[in-house]
């Protein structure tokens, strides 16, 4: 763990790339551990993109008994360590396989989705964006089922990646010009088994880049990285936090 630190405070250009591991301690199930939702093969069919288009309802009233606390979530100290070290500057961009918003909870600005976020959707018809906020709330107090757009009656999708959908664009090749100028990245709570986003720590050691991995679970890169730290994401924060 101290190694790791010195290596964090010795980056002048630092990338981290965070997974569902550094939302579990705020209350936020992940999906791949051993009690992960993706155990449930019915739940990854009801959070696709096809089952999306055929039922909509079903999409949204599994997605909220599963993601239902994430609106009420706060950011863990692991997330305070990345906002903390962006204000310092020595962390140049946050790119993040979670949908929860917590990043910018805690005070991250630079910080790019490449699995979506709930907060934000679209009517799937017009393309007409909307908060979702009070949708979940009508959803969840049973006056809704499904939300509509205003303008042309379509059905709208949260901003989510689901299963059988494309990553947005935008924040896939930010993310690929992060890792590629990095001087250091900084992995915590990934398995990094998820592809596209697993190629990422590639990109940055072909750059000459450190790696630093922290996550309670082996993965594959542990060989290839400067440090792995298999320790609570908090621990690790709270010692990291203590030296800056």
């Amino acid at each position: 763990m101290d190694h790791a630190i010195e290596l964090i405070l010795s980056a002048r250009h630092m990338v981290a790339l965070t997974g569902a591991g550094i939302s579990t301690e705020a209350g936020i199930p992940d999906f791949r551990g051993p009690h992960g939702m993706w155990q449930d093969a019915s739940l990854m069919e009801v959070l696709s993109a096809p089952s999306f288009r055929r039922d909509p309802a079903a999409f949204y009233s599994a997605g909220l008994k599963l993601l239902g606390n994430i609106g009420h979530a706060q950011p863990t100290l692991a997330h305070q360590l990345l906002a903390k070290l962006e204000e310092r500057g020595r962390l140049d961009a946050v790119i993040t396989q979670n949908i929860d918003g917590l990043h910018q909870a805690a005070g991250s600005r630079t910080v790019y989705e490449l699995h979506g976020n709930y907060r934000t959707g679209h009517c799937t018809r017009c393309n007409t964006k909307y908060e979702m906020g009070a949708f979940y709330e009508e959803i969840e107090s049973g006056r809704l089922r499904v939300p509509l757009c205003s303008r042309c009656r379509g059905t709208i999708k949260p901003d989510i990646v689901l299963f059988q959908d494309l990553l947005p664009m935008d924040a896939w090749e930010a993310s690929r010009r992060a890792a590629g100028q990095c001087d250091l990245m900084l992995v915590l709570g990934s398995s990094l088994v998820v592809y596209p986003a697993a190629g990422l720590p590639q990109i940055a050691l072909d750059r000459g880049a450190a790696l630093v991995i922290v996550n309670l679970e082996d993965t594959y890169y542990d060989e290839w990285a400067n440090v792995t730290v298999h320790a609570k994401l908090d621990d690790f924060a709270r010692a990291a936090l203590a030296r800056l």
